[in-house]
C-alpha cells in the first residue's frame, strides 16, 4: 500500500504545482485610473475587447452597447464580460456586429445571433458599417452589393430580434450607398467627431444617437472610449426592444 500512497501523493503535489503556476501566469490588467475631473459624461458608450473597467459602479451612463461578433468568425472575448457588468449595474444593454463583406449576411448573422439571445439584451442590435469593412471584400463587390449585404442583415435581425437595427455610419457611407433609401425601419447612429454646433440639422442623416468622440476618458474604464450623446428630443426609449419597454 505504501508505494500507492507515495504515488498518489506524488499526483497531487504536481496538480498543485500546476495550478499555482496557472494562477502566476494569469494576465492581471493594471492601468491608471483617470482624474475624475477630466472624465466625460456621455450619454451613452459603446466597448469592445479593447476596453479594461476598474469600477463599474462609477460608470454614469444611460446606455452601453458591447460588440459581440466581427465577420462569422471572430467573436469578442469580452462580451460577456462587459454584458454582464452592465446589467448588475442597471445599464441598459445592447450588441453590435461589425460587419465583413468577405462573407454572406446570412453567415455573419448566425455567428451575431449565436452570442446575443434577445432575453439578454434591453435595446435593438446595432449594426457597424465601416470603411475597414471592405478591405477583404472580393474582387468586384459595388457599392450596390455593400447596401444589398446591409439590408440582408438587418432583415434577419427584423425576424430575429423583432426589430431592424440601428446603424452605425459615417455621412460619407451614407451617402456613398444611397442608405436615405430602404431603411425605413432602422434607427440611425452616426460617427462625427468635428464638434459641430447644432449638428441634428446640419447632418444628412436623421440620426438618434451621435458618437461625438472615440477618445475620451470616462470613470469606470482606464483607457479612452467612445462617447455618444442623444440627439434632441431622443433617449433610450427610442432604441429599446418591444420586449423590453415595460421593464424600462
Amino acid at each position: 500500500m505504501l508505494p500507492v500512497i507515495v504515488v498518489t501523493s506524488v499526483v497531487v503535489v504536481s496538480q498543485l504545482q500546476r495550478k499555482r503556476k496557472t494562477a502566476s501566469n494569469k494576465k492581471v490588467y493594471v492601468g491608471r485610473k483617470p482624474d475624475p475631473s477630466i472624465c466625460e459624461h456621455p450619454d451613452g458608450i459603446d466597448l469592445s475587447h479593447h476596453n479594461i473597467a476598474y469600477d463599474w459602479s462609477k460608470v454614469d451612463a444611460q446606455f452601453v452597447y458591447v460588440r459581440a461578433t466581427m465577420g462569422c468568425h471572430i467573436k469578442d472575448k469580452r462580451y460577456n464580460v462587459h454584458r454582464k457588468a452592465a446589467q448588475r449595474h442597471n445599464i441598459p444593454i445592447g450588441a453590435y456586429h461589425f460587419l465583413n463583406a468577405s462573407t454572406s449576411a446570412e453567415d455573419q448573422f448566425l455567428a451575431f445571433a449565436s452570442m446575443v439571445r434577445p432575453e439578454h439584451i434591453q435595446l435593438r442590435p446595432m449594426l457597424d458599417v465601416e470603411e475597414s469593412n471592405y478591405w477583404n471584400a472580393p474582387k468586384g463587390f459595388s457599392d450596390n452589393d455593400a447596401k444589398k449585404l446591409i439590408r440582408e442583415w438587418c432583415d434577419l435581425c427584423k425576424k430575429e430580434y423583432g426589430v431592424a437595427p440601428i446603424i452605425y455610419i459615417t455621412e460619407k457611407l451614407y451617402q456613398r450607398y444611397n442608405m436615405d433609401s430602404g431603411f425605413s425601419d432602422c434607427k440611425w447612429w452616426v460617427a462625427n467627431y468635428n464638434n459641430i454646433e447644432d449638428y441634428e440639422k446640419k447632418c444628412v442623416i436623421p440620426f438618434t444617437i451621435h458618437q461625438y468622440s472615440d477618445n475620451k476618458y470616462v470613470e469606470g474604464f482606464y483607457d479612452k472610449i467612445d462617447c455618444n450623446r442623444f440627439a434632441k428630443g431622443k433617449s433610450v426609449h427610442d432604441i429599446v426592444l418591444e420586449i423590453s419597454k415595460k421593464e424600462l
